[in-house]
């Protein structure tokens, strides 16, 4: 319906593992997507769909997805989701049959959502932790936006494409990425959403306004020393809702698990 908001909830770096796993984790990463799975279940209004950027499950095992495909099994509404470097994108192809995944190497797909085209583009490099956009994608996208197209665009991804300032997050690199802002530059795009970071981070790319969500399961901590080592932190988490209304995109953010419920002040009588 023209004039009526579409709500695109976020959810990213959920890294899922097997139930039975041995791996060192620092919180439950399963019972915090089940928190968030239950909190968008919650939403009113309910979003249109769930977009996962990357990341999904921790080690890339089949034992995980069928896992991630347990826990997203409640949700509500569909779910879109992209590969990010813990991924492997045979398993995230096979784990979501009813995305239409493109014919070529990369996972990305393209998928219209209330009149919103989103672009879900694979940054991945398989077996590095790194970003790329190579020959193939950059012919892929630059095809895909030479489609006519009268509403808003995202371009979501798993890496950022710009250099955050946490120095041991972004020495892996993202290759292409001159080749990629040459392609969004003075494009249909309107914003860009991504992951990989562990903490909500806002930036501009090209004009374009590039927001990261914040993971389900630790953050990374700010540290913008220049000889940074690997440090994180149990700051809150959650999940973005992303809200289109006409031409504009505003993102919010919801905090999970905190103990804390809304309520209603008593200047509100009235209001």
């Amino acid at each position: 319906m023209a004039g009526e908001d579409i709500l695109i909830a976020q959810l990213t770096d959920t890294h899922v593992v097997a139930w039975d796993t041995a791996t060192e984790l620092y919180v439950d990463n399963n019972a915090r997507l089940a928190e968030a799975v239950e909190s968008l279940n919650q939403e009113s209004p309910q979003p249109r769909v769930v977009l996962l950027t990357g990341d999904l499950v921790n080690d890339a095992q089949p034992s995980e997805y069928a896992a991630l495909s347990e826990l997203l099994a409640p949700l509500a509404v569909p779910v879109l989701a992209l590969p990010g470097n813990h991924d492997d994108r045979g398993l995230v192809r096979s784990a979501f049959p009813g995305i239409e995944w493109c014919d070529a190497r990369h996972a990305s797909w393209v998928a219209v959502v209330g009149g919103v085209r989103v672009i879900g583009l694979d940054s991945t490099r398989p077996g590095e932790h790194g970003g790329e956009f190579d020959d193939e994608r950059a012919e892929w996208l630059s095809g895909v936006l030479d489609q006519d197209h009268s509403g808003v665009t995202l371009l979501a991804m798993h890496h950022p494409p710009f250099v955050s300032g946490i120095e041991w997050m972004d020495r892996y690199g993202f290759g292409g990425l001159d080749r990629l802002r040459s392609i969004i530059d003075g494009s249909a795009v309107d914003s860009i959403v991504c992951g990989h970071l562990h903490r909500p981070i806002t930036s501009s790319v090209a004009g374009i306004r590039t927001q990261v969500g914040m993971s389900t399961v630790q953050h990374v901590s700010l540290d913008l020393e220049a000889t940074s080592r690997p440090s994180l932190i149990r700051d809150p988490v959650g999940y973005q809702i992303h809200r289109v209304a006409g031409s504009t995109v505003v993102t919010h953010a919801r905090y999970i698990a905190t103990g804390e419920t809304a309520f209603v002040p008593s200047w509100a009588d009235g209001f």
